[in-house]
């Protein structure tokens, strides 16, 4: 008797303990290990997060149905699998849903986490931080990579004095094929994806950064440690050479130091930091291209888009099926591609391979979402520092949107788990403020719904 008692008082104690922002449970450690490790060892995280989402849907699976469905993602499931029923390649274009129906799921899964749901505020600014400060390793590596990589440098790398096995994968890894020019690529697999994940973790970043300021503190050695792998963050941006990063990382710094326009020294940092960004792009050029009008006017992406808009003229209702553009395009007819993969715009790839009402269901599904965070930000009566964690993430996820412009990286697993966490973290945190946009009543976890009565 004695014992069970013991035992039912450490239960209510690590409760308690959970409740002031104690010690996560093992799952949340597990979700939280997986996707912090996601650049560096993606197979092991994506196996142990399947885990985790079979588990999270034999334990909530249908409240996670409900949330999708009440979100609109059945219809966009529908609106997916009748394109893909018309496809040119039907096989291929079924095995393509797995880029977006697990992640529907995946969304529905994240946003019902029961300890988020409590704390979103709590519990999201630590996996921003975690995010932020495990990404240094791979922008050490890939502003290491940048420098070994200049013409200067590159010769004498086969004259260290280095194991052979070493040197091998040293050279291996800088001047295997694909030659990606004077570009970083770091654990990824081309530039222009180590690029989009920065772009997201600056995001998260800089709404740490905000916080900091909000709680007109001096800075601790933990906001200098984040203030340092944000300023790392933009060195690793330019040192992949992708000039749709290194755009967006303009963006976002502007709008971070416009929010912190009252603190004099981080407006003058933030300028400084910025000029010096721009000098080395004006020294160095981008990717080892330099700067000039022929980087937009010279771009094989005009000719790629054109073909999105034909295909689109073509088939404007179920599209061609995913990879219709890689299946149809005729090689060499735009210089320096043999084949293309994708129509390198999000939303031309999505009209032209599953047709326009599709590709306006995404707009309007998503765009609700983007809504209610924005609506919460500006109208919603939240304290200063929890103000600055919601412009984090809609930083990161704006990031994602202005990157889709040029680009289409949905393809690479690792960004878009993250896209798609960006998302349900935005709706956990945009319906946690009293005065923001309310939580459906079968929306709530069950435990929540008598409370909220």
């Amino acid at each position: 008797m004695v014992r069970i008692e013991m035992i039912r008082l450490g239960e209510g104690k690590r409760k308690l303990q959970f409740a002031r922002g104690g010690p996560p449970p093992r799952r949340e450690q597990v979700w939280l290990g997986s996707l912090i490790a996601l650049p560096y060892v993606s197979y092991a995280s994506l196996v142990v997060m399947l885990g985790l989402l079979i588990a999270a849907m034999f334990q909530r699976g249908g409240r996670v149905w409900r949330l999708c469905g009440q979100r609109g993602f059945g219809w966009l499931s529908g609106g997916l699998l009748l394109s893909a029923s018309f496809a040119m390649n039907r096989g291929e274009a079924f095995l393509q849903l797995t880029n977006f129906l697990p992640f529907f799921l995946f969304f529905g899964i994240l946003a019902t986490v029961p300890s988020v749901v409590k704390q979103p505020f709590i519990k999201l600014e630590t996996l921003a931080r975690w995010l932020l400060l495990t990404s240094v390793p791979m922008n050490l590596l890939a502003v290491v990579e940048y420098g070994l990589r200049f013409e200067t440098v590159a010769p004498r790398i086969r004259t260290l004095a280095l194991p052979g096995w070493l040197l091998g994968w040293l050279l291996g890894w800088l001047y295997d094929e694909p030659d990606f020019g004077h570009r970083a690529h770091s654990v990824f697999s081309h530039p222009n994806t180590l690029s989009a994940y920065l772009v997201i973790i600056l995001g998260l970043g800089l709404g740490l950064g905000l916080k900091g300021l909000a709680k007109q503190t001096r800075f601790n050695r933990q906001q200098w440690a984040e203030a340092g792998a944000i300023a790392l963050c933009i060195v690793a941006i330019f040192c992949t050479g992708s000039r749709n990063g290194v755009l967006i990382a303009f963006v976002l710094v502007a709008i971070a130091l416009y929010s912190a326009r009252r603190h004099r020294w981080v407006m003058l940092s933030g300028l400084v930091g910025s000029g010096a960004i721009a000098a080395a792009v004006l020294a160095w050029g981008i990717g080892g291209r330099s700067l000039s009008l022929a980087l937009i006017t010279q771009d094989p992406r005009i000719g790629v888009w054109r073909l999105g808009l034909d295909m689109i003229w073509q088939r404007p209702w179920l599209g061609w099926g995913f990879a219709g553009l890689r299946l149809t395009y005729e090689p060499g007819s735009i210089p320096g591609y043999d084949s293309i993969a994708h129509a390198h715009n999000v939303w031309l790839f999505l009209a032209s391979e599953a047709g326009i009402p599709v590709m306006l269901g995404f707009c309007v599904v998503i765009g609700r979402l983007c809504y209610e965070g924005v609506s919460t930000f500006i109208w919603g009566k939240l304290p200063a520092e929890n103000r600055a964690i919601l412009l984090g993430y809609l930083l990161a996820f704006a990031s994602c949107l202005m990157f889709a412009l040029f680009d289409v990286t949905l393809f690479d697993s690792r960004i878009n788990v993250l896209s798609w966490g960006l998302l349900a973290s935005i709706y956990l945190l945009s319906h946690s403020d009293p005065a923001g946009p309310k939580m459906a009543e079968s929306e709530l976890p069950k435990n929540e719904q008598g409370a909220s009565s």
